[in-house]
């Protein structure tokens, strides 16, 4: 994978550490250079301190039967470009992993050879668990066009050496939009946890609901820095459990991927485990579906089964000219297979309840007393708090 760093990131630092790179924005934010402070004893940073900027060609090895890249290869790259910024705040000497997947619509298509750029950057952190935001956009490079196409919010959770839960250091709001970032992030991680209360997975059973199931033995080749199975490994299974799923549903007519719908990483999964992915449509509306997925990993050695990750996907019928088509419906026939539908619908309810709370809070109006506010504490963490260069 070739990762580019674009020419407004330069390295800045007169005095470079060795045990990381410094990276800021060549035209300053008004908030000044400060992106690491020492407050009453406790260190914080800012979200410049751990920004990150990658450029990945859109190889033809990752493109499906319309020419387009795989939502699964933009999942396994969302996994990599979100988890960079969580390190860096962290520091040496830490580890982060993955935790879960929030809600991720993806808008428009990646084409062969565009280029996929991943803009990373952290919205909160909380106690010892931090949230990232990914932004993905294309790049055609001969039209000099760059288009949206989605919109990520990942959550990571920080170990130590010993691989025991680590505490966060702050993340310093200076400006109105790290307030409504860190402000929308307390609202996803509440509806979060209280879908998770109301609607529980319901398990998939392997005779009545008759699943499409996915195995693939871990290999090193699919390790992450701690030697267990990488996150975008799993992410790219589920999608490619879920993608037949939905194929099969539309009697192998063209389905892509459209949501990755709170995906939650239960596990770790260990290299030579077998990764085993079921995945059962749910629900079917006009022109889309939605698929559960449930992945368990397999110890070959003593046969012990363990549930790992989890997730629900949206996927989208089209047509020969990639318009969208109406989907076969699927009609319950179980208690559990009429319960899970219910809960789809209510789901797909609270995606767009989330939505319209989210635009209203960031078109909710500031007072000047607010604003005056976050521009004074912008001022003393740059007049008062010098950097650190820990």
């Amino acid at each position: 994978m070739d990762v580019i760093f674009p020419s407004r990131y330069e390295r800045v630092s007169p005095m470079p550490s060795p045990s990381r790179p410094t990276y800021r924005p060549s035209t300053p934010a008004w908030t000044g250079p400060n992106d690491e402070v020492r407050f009453t004893g406790h260190l914080r940073r800012t979200a410049d301190y751990s920004k990150d900027f990658l450029k990945v060609p859109a190889y033809p090895e990752y493109m499906n039967e319309l020419g387009h890249v795989e939502a699964g290869h933009v999942l396994k790259l969302i996994d990599i470009g979100g988890s960079i910024p969580p390190k860096r705040h962290l520091g040496e000497n830490n580890l982060v992993v993955t935790a879960s997947l929030d809600r991720t619509n993806f808008t428009q298509p990646i084409h062969r050879w565009e280029l996929i750029q991943l803009e990373s950057r952290l919205t909160r952190a909380w106690s010892t668990s931090m949230e990232s935001q990914v932004k993905v956009s294309a790049w055609n490079f001969h039209t000099n066009e760059v288009r949206p196409i989605a919109t990520a919010y990942l959550v990571f959770v920080a170990l130590d050496a010993r691989r025991s839960k680590a505490k966060v250091p702050g993340l310093v709001p200076v400006s109105f939009e790290d307030f409504q970032l860190a402000r929308a992030a307390d609202l996803r991680k509440n509806i979060r946890q209280q879908e998770g209360r109301d609607l529980p997975a319901i398990p998939i059973d392997m005779d009545s609901d008759n699943p499409v199931v996915v195995e693939r033995p871990m290999t090193e080749n699919d390790s992450n820095a701690m030697n267990n199975v990488f996150g975008g490994v799993i992410l790219g299974i589920m999608d490619e459990a879920g993608r037949q799923t939905a194929k099969r549903q539309a009697l192998g007519g063209t389905v892509v991927g459209v949501r990755m719908d709170r995906m939650s990483f239960l596990q770790p999964a260990y290299i030579g485990e077998t990764i085993q992915a079921k995945a059962i449509v749910t629900k079917t509306w006009n022109t889309s579906m939605e698929v559960q997925v449930e992945v368990d990993a397999l110890n070959p050695s003593t046969q012990k089964v363990r549930r790992i990750a989890q997730a629900y996907l949206v996927y989208v019928g089209l047509g020969p000219d990639g318009a969208k088509v109406s989907v076969p419906p699927f009609h319950p026939v179980t208690e559990l297979q009429e319960k899970r539908a219910a809960s789809a619908d209510v789901r797909r309810k609270n995606r767009k309840d989330e939505t319209l709370e989210m635009q209203k809070s960031l078109e909710r109006p500031v007072s000047w007393w607010q604003r005056a506010k976050w521009q004074v504490i912008s001022w003393y963490y740059k007049i008062f708090q010098p950097r650190v260069d820990a």
